[in-house]
């Protein structure tokens, strides 16, 4: 149960990204696209920081001394976060273009 909810919470502010920034990007929703992109990227820190505490909580029930686990976690959680970056990105590029193409 809590490794479900350790992958929801390392994956929500990714698909909530792709799923209101391609909205805000066609302007159907009331949030600019810096909006989005702030509450996803603090929601990937927010992650973040939840899904480290559930695995040194998980150690701490285990009565694990190792660091490995949450080393892992750690690294995932920033290849995740990169992924959001380019994700970013590549939408703010879209949404440049369509501007552009609309604007000439």
């Amino acid at each position: 149960m809590i490794n479900l909810i350790m992958i929801v919470l390392l994956f929500l502010p990714l698909i909530f990204q792709l799923i209101f920034g391609i909205k805000a990007i066609k302007c159907t929703i009331s949030l600019r696209f810096w909006q989005v992109s702030l509450i996803s990227l603090l929601g990937q820190v927010f992650s973040a920081i939840g899904n480290l505490f559930l695995i040194s909580e998980l150690g701490r029930l285990a009565n694990s001394r190792d660091g490995w686990p949450w080393i892992g976690v750690f690294v995932i959680e920033l290849f995740v976060g990169f992924v959001l970056l380019i994700t970013i990105v590549l939408q703010r590029n879209i949404q440049y273009r369509k501007n552009k193409l609309l604007n000439d």
